[in-house]
């Protein structure tokens, strides 16, 4: 198991000091925020599809990720779920890799070692995985982004808002692992960054989420801020607080979570009725 299971036509021996950015769907990626990132990172850097896995059913269930027929200027195609790499076919002095996952059902132990050896080949010096999660936090409030990180410091003011040690315990992705053999056996710095979205906000693209974790990484990255994510955010984000002004269980419920001081990983004490809503809204 190595690099080879990737389809890749690039001098991989050339490049140095690389960077990855990576997503997990669909473990982490609600609201589509790791999708819709993805999309724009490969603009903002310029970047191009490099290579995927040569035989994803290998590794995925394609009755669970289905394949799909697509029309490709009148031309009928079979696009096959995979895992897909992004990045630069001429090597610079600063080399971003993205990498757009899919969560393995199969031989997940070497999938990672895949992914590590194409790290390790590329010169890898850093990996960021982003995502996002539904947590209780208002949508009133700049939607927080947290995560932990090993091997460096990240620049302030981001550092403030991280750990070095994530405290999570729950279940979790085989994937998750990556991160930690990268750092110890390969001395690569790692970064987690996730968005925490208002658990009773549902939206297929949430654009704001979106946006925080663009702007996140571009505190590190310094590209331009400006970004069309934010202005679409701000929409979705408005008309959804004129929807909901008017529900008297959800604004409690909002009021609590606003009453928090700062965010942190401890859940609100909820009340009952408050607790039954939310149930009949995932339920729903």
């Amino acid at each position: 198991m190595n690099i080879e299971e990737f389809d890749l036509n690039i001098p991989i021996s050339s490049y140095k000091n690389s960077h990855f950015i990576s997503i997990l769907r669909p473990w982490i990626n609600v609201g589509n925020v790791g999708h819709n990132a993805i999309s724009r990172l490969v603009k903002i850097f310029e970047l191009e599809e490099l290579g995927k896995l040569n035989k994803p059913s290998k590794y995925y269930d394609l009755t669970r990720y289905r394949p799909e027929i697509l029309n490709d200027n009148g031309e009928r195609r079979i696009r096959i779920p995979n895992s897909v790499i992004f990045g630069k076919r001429v090597p610079s002095e600063q080399n971003i890799f993205l990498i757009y996952m899919l969560e393995p059902h199969s031989f997940a132990e070497d999938f990672n070692e895949a992914i590590i050896d194409l790290i390790n080949k590329l010169d890898g010096k850093r990996y960021i995985s982003i995502g996002g999660m539904f947590d209780s936090v208002p949508h009133t409030k700049p939607l927080p982004v947290t995560g932990s990180y090993k091997g460096w410091i990240p620049p302030s003011p981001l550092d403030e808002t991280l750990k070095s040690n994530s405290s999570y315990v729950g279940p979790t992705s085989m994937t998750s692992q990556l991160s930690q053999i990268l750092n110890k056996k390969l001395s690569i710095e790692t970064l987690s960054l996730m968005v925490h979205i208002p658990l009773y906000i549902k939206l297929e693209d949430d654009y704001l989420a979106t946006y925080r974790l663009l702007e996140t990484l571009s505190k590190i990255y310094n590209f331009d801020k400006n970004l069309p994510e934010l202005e679409k955010g701000e929409k979705q984000y408005k008309d959804i607080h004129k929807n909901l002004i008017n529900n008297s269980q959800v604004s409690e419920m909002i009021k609590q979570f606003e009453e928090e001081n700062k965010y942190s990983e401890d859940k609100l004490d909820l009340s009952p009725e408050i607790e039954n809503f939310l149930k009949d809204l995932e339920d729903n």
